[in-house]
C-alpha cells in the first residue's frame, strides 16, 4: 500500500510539473505530449492494481512495482533514442555548413547561389509607434515564424527621446521604418500597408507581443477560407494584469452591431483592406472596419489558439479616453454603416442568437444608455481573468 501511494504521488507530481513547465513555456509542446502520456500511464497503473498485476504477468515481471519502474526506464530509453537521432541530424547539418564555409573561403570568392529564391512573404506585420519605443523593440523581437515575414514600424510623430533612439536602433538592424507627422493609429497602419506587399496584413500594437507561429496559423486559415476577409484568435493579458480573452469562434454580424468582440490584432486580407479603404476612424477604427466587411457580405474565420499577448501598463488599455465619447462614436459607426444597421432583422434571423441575448444586447450594449462604462469595464476584467468568452 505504501509503494502504491508513493507511485500515485510521484505520477501526480510529474503530471503537474509537466503542465506547469508547458504553461511557463519551459517545455516545448512536441515533448510535452510524451511526458503527459507517460505521467498519465504511470498514474493509471499505480491506481488500477488489477491492470498493473495483469501487465506484470503479461511481461513476465516479478512484482507490480518493478513493472512501473520498467515502463519508466522504457520511457527514458525512448527519449534518449529520440535525442540521439536529433543530435545526429544536427551534426550532419553542422558538417555540411562547415564544408560550405570552407568552399567559400577558397580563392576569396563566394560561389554563386544555386538554391531557388525564397518564396515571397505571405504576411506583413505593421507596427504603429507613438512614444512606445521601449516596447517596440520587444514587439519586433516577438515575431517568430517558420517563413519570411514583412515587418514595418511606423513612427507616428514620436517625440520621446527614448523612443526615437529605439527606432534608430531598429533601423540599424534593417527593420523597415516609416516616419510621419502624428496622424493617428488608423492612418499609421495604412501607411504601413502602403509600404508592404504581402497578401495578408497583421496590425500589431507597439506595446504588444506576438505568439510564435501565430501568423502562419492565421494565414493557413485564410487560405482555407477564400471568402473570409480576416482571421482572428484569442489573446493573453500581461503586465499590470493577467487573463485571457476568448474571441467568438464564429462570424456574428448581428452581435457586431451592438459590441465589437473581435481583436484588433487580427490577420486581414489585403484585398479586403483595399476594397474598404482600411482603418479610417481615429477611434473604434477596427470596429468600423469589421462593420464595413459585414456590409459588403464579407466574413471572418476564427482560429482556436492564442495569437498575441496584450500588455496592460495603465488603465488606458481597458478604459480608454474613447470610452467617454462612446455614444458619439457609436452614432458615427451607425451613420457610416447605415445600410448594415438597417438590415438588423435579417442579420438577427441569420445569426439566430439565444433568446436572452436578443433581449439583453440591445439593452446592455449599443449606445450604452443603461449600463455605465465603469460596470462594463469591471465585467470585462473579470471575464478576462476567468478566461471566458463574451456571453451569448
Amino acid at each position: 500500500m505504501k509503494t502504491q501511494l508513493i507511485a500515485i504521488a510521484g505520477s501526480l507530481a510529474l503530471l503537474l510539473l509537466v503542465i506547469d513547465l508547458v504553461r511557463r513555456r519551459r517545455l516545448k509542446e512536441e515533448y510535452s505530449f510524451l511526458w503527459v502520456m507517460t505521467a498519465l500511464g504511470l498514474l493509471v497503473l499505480a491506481t488500477w492494481l488489477d491492470l498493473l498485476r495483469w501487465v506484470t504477468t503479461a511481461i513476465g515481471g516479478v512484482a507490480p512495482s518493478s513493472t512501473i519502474f520498467f515502463f519508466g526506464l522504457l520511457f527514458v530509453f525512448l527519449m534518449l533514442l529520440h535525442f540521439s537521432v536529433r543530435v545526429s541530424a544536427m551534426e550532419r547539418r553542422l558538417t555540411t555548413l562547415v564544408q560550405e564555409i570552407g568552399i567559400r573561403g577558397v580563392g576569396g570568392a563566394e560561389p554563386k547561389p544555386v538554391a531557388a529564391p525564397a518564396p515571397e512573404p505571405r504576411v506583413a506585420v505593421v507596427i504603429p509607434c507613438f512614444n512606445d519605443g521601449a516596447f517596440a523593440i520587444e514587439a519586433v523581437g516577438s515575431i517568430s515564424e517558420h517563413e519570411r515575414i514583412e515587418v514595418v514600424v511606423v513612427d507616428d510623430g514620436s517625440t520621446d527621446p527614448e523612443t526615437l533612439e529605439a527606432l534608430e536602433e531598429l533601423e540599424r538592424f534593417s527593420v523597415g521604418l516609416i516616419r510621419q507627422d502624428n496622424q493617428g493609429l488608423g492612418a499609421a497602419r495604412m501607411a504601413g500597408v502602403a509600404a508592404t506587399s504581402a497578401p495578408f496584413v497583421f496590425p500589431l500594437d507597439a506595446d504588444d507581443r506576438l505568439e510564435p507561429g501565430a501568423l502562419g496559423a492565421l494565414a493557413d486559415a485564410l487560405e482555407r477560407a477564400p471568402r473570409a476577409a480576416f482571421a482572428w484568435g484569442d489573446y493573453l493579458l500581461f503586465g499590470d494584469g493577467t487573463g485571457r480573452y476568448r474571441a467568438p469562434r464564429e462570424w456574428l454580424p448581428w452581435t457586431l452591431t451592438f459590441v465589437n468582440p473581435y481583436p484588433v490584432s487580427s490577420l486581414i486580407r489585403r484585398s479586403a483592406l483595399e476594397r474598404t479603404g482600411g482603418w479610417q476612424m481615429r477611434a473604434y477604427e477596427d470596429w468600423d472596419l469589421w462593420l464595413r466587411f459585414a456590409g459588403l457580405g464579407l466574413e471572418g474565420v476564427g482560429v482556436q489558439r492564442i495569437v498575441y499577448q496584450r500588455r496592460l501598463h495603465d488603465e488606458a488599455r481597458l478604459l480608454t479616453g474613447a470610452r467617454g465619447r462612446h455614444q458619439e462614436l457609436y452614432a458615427e459607426l451607425r451613420k457610416r454603416n447605415e445600410k448594415l444597421f438597417a438590415r438588423r432583422d435579417e442579420l438577427l434571423a441569420r445569426e439566430a442568437p439565444s433568446p436572452w441575448k436578443r433581449l439583453a444586447y440591445p439593452v446592455l450594449f449599443g449606445a450604452r444608455t443603461v449600463v455605465p462604462y465603469s460596470v462594463e469595464a469591471f465585467l470585462q476584467r473579470m471575464m478576462m481573468r476567468l478566461g471566458s468568452g463574451l456571453p451569448g
